[in-house]
């Protein structure tokens, strides 16, 4: 009788083992879920207006939109002041949020190229802050107005880059490419 209850109680604890075991395989093998899309978009575009005023449009690729933000590929971004467009924003991906204190911005990375009439900035990350009507870049920045050149990080600028402050500057400028006031 002893060699019963004993075999009883090994295959017992063999059980309890094997499932021990296997709840934490389970829970190694476990990554993180990235959020699930709610909806995806093979083409993708949106207005934004102020007061029916038009301020700037994003059309890209395709899209995902999850629950607080739409992911955009390849997007471009055009920003409008006093209905003409300022200007022309493209990228690898983009970014919209539609709640909080990121309402109304974009976000822009990778290979960010912008151009306008007053030249043509370069960089790797890039916001476009709705409520202020400024980009923004936390990363390095290159423009360029015809042969000049400007280097700096920190960027904040009205779009038409008639206004731009820049930390870390390093720049080569020529007269003829840079409007001097006397």
């Amino acid at each position: 009788m002893p060699t019963f209850w004993s075999n009883k109680c090994l295959v017992f604890f063999l059980i309890f083992c094997f499932a021990v075991i296997g709840c934490e395989r389970e829970e190694e093998e476990t990554q993180p879920v990235e959020p699930t899309p709610i909806q995806q978009l093979e083409t993708f575009s949106m207005q934004h207006r102020e007061a029916g005023v038009l301020k700037w449009t994003l059309v890209g690729e395709a899209s995902e939109m999850q629950r607080h933000r739409v992911i955009v590929q390849n997007p471009k971004v055009q920003i409008y002041e006093e209905g003409q467009v300022s200007m022309t924003l493209t990228s690898k991906t983009g970014q919209y949020f539609n709640v909080g204190k990121k309402k109304d911005n974009l976000y822009l990375n990778g290979e960010v190229v912008g151009v306008n009439e007053n030249g043509t900035l370069y960089t790797e990350e890039l916001q476009w802050q709705n409520k202020d009507g400024t980009l923004y870049s936390p990363t390095e920045v290159k423009i360029v107005r015809g042969d000049s050149t400007w280097y700096g990080a920190e960027m904040v600028a009205n779009p038409d880059l008639e206004t731009v402050k820049m930390s870390k500057n390093r720049f080569t400028l020529y007269a003829k490419d840079e409007e001097i006031n006397d």
